[in-house]
């Protein structure tokens, strides 16, 4: 089943709706009554591992260019920065 709420009463009722999409139902947001978003909530068992600093070391690789400059960005900020100056 869906549900529709505008914004303003997505805010006030947020633990309902959250309810209501844990059941299975769809929850759509609108705002000036158009759609702006659809929940669906998505079952998580269990509680969320705990975080492990270093556990992704040797399986990531930064390559030796990650620090150097790209010329088409640099390019691209002096050409905004001279519109600027222009105005």
């Amino acid at each position: 089943m869906s549900y529709q709420y505008t914004l303003r009463d997505a805010k006030a009722r947020l633990s309902e709706l959250l309810d209501l999409a844990a059941a299975g139902n769809v929850v759509e947001i609108t705002r000036q009554g158009a759609k702006k978003g659809r929940f669906n909530l998505v079952s998580v068992e269990g509680a969320f591992g705990q975080r492990r600093p270093g556990a992704l070391k040797g399986r990531i690789v930064v390559p030796e260019t990650f620090d150097d400059e790209d010329p088409d960005i640099i390019a691209g900020f002096e050409d905004l920065r001279s519109r600027a100056d222009t105005r």
